[in-house]
């Protein structure tokens, strides 16, 4: 059984109803998990077992909007998905951070995300995330473990996942909120295991349409969500 290494003193469950989809035959391949460790593309740097990173920080053309517009945001900005829904296919828009981890380690996710339009709790409220080149990448809650469907592993979250991708939920309507949950009905928090130290990816696709991601943080050992809350934004190197 896998047990987290983290604290998470500020991530509350709220049991709501989570949209329900068909969901597609997922693809088990063999991923090449070799960790890069020659920096190629911006990255962002780990300190103290905390990773903190501004959404709008991406490089380069991305398909997600850019904005300013709605009020609560840190930073300069945030991302919204204004493209078509997609609920079984990830892979769209696909967002990259590269990330320089020194501290090895299990850490779980969370991202400040945001419903950007709409007042239904189960809509505009997701998007997929994936760390292909991880150890692990699994959703926890108390002993119950869950992993992306094309992972090769089992469990696997009830609702939608595919190639790797967990769909990752919230549930705030009207505000900007720190949640990041997999499986539907059932919201299991999120870990990702990087066994050394080096570069890893992580990538974020679009889901639903008009889902806001504002920031993000990784957080390790006795570092808290509230710890990774106020720490300084992660140094970015460029290539």
């Amino acid at each position: 059984m896998i047990t987290s290494a983290c604290s998470s003193d500020a991530v509350s469950e709220e049991p709501v109803e989570e949209q329900q989809e068909e969901m597609e035959e997922a693809v088990d391949e063999t991923e090449d998990t070799t960790v890069d460790n020659t920096p190629d593309a911006l990255t962002y740097l780990e300190r103290n077992g905390i990773v903190s990173v501004e959404f709008e920080t991406v490089a380069g053309e991305i398909e997600w909007e850019r904005g300013n517009q709605l009020s609560g945001f840190d930073g300069e900005g945030y991302l919204v998905w204004n493209q078509a829904d997609s609920f079984q296919t990830p892979g769209n828009g696909i967002l990259t951070y590269k990330l320089n981890i020194a501290t090895p380690g299990t850490y779980q996710f969370v991202w400040r995300s945001r419903i950007t339009e709409g007042d239904t709790q189960s809509e505009a409220n997701d998007s997929w995330l994936r760390f292909n080149d991880a150890a692990d990448f699994f959703g926890q809650r108390e002993n119950s473990i869950v992993y992306p469907r094309g992972s090769g592993k089992t469990p696997n979250p009830e609702g939608s996942s595919a190639d790797g991708w967990f769909k990752i939920y919230m549930n705030r309507v009207g505000e900007w909120f720190w949640r990041s949950n997999t499986s539907d009905n059932n919201p299991h928090d999120i870990f990702v295991t990087f066994e050394s130290s080096g570069i890893y990816t992580m990538e974020v696709s679009g889901r639903s349409q008009f889902h806001g991601l504002d920031r993000f943080v990784l957080f390790t050992g006795s570092a808290t969500l509230t710890d990774a809350q106020n720490a300084e934004r992660s140094e970015i190197v460029q290539p």
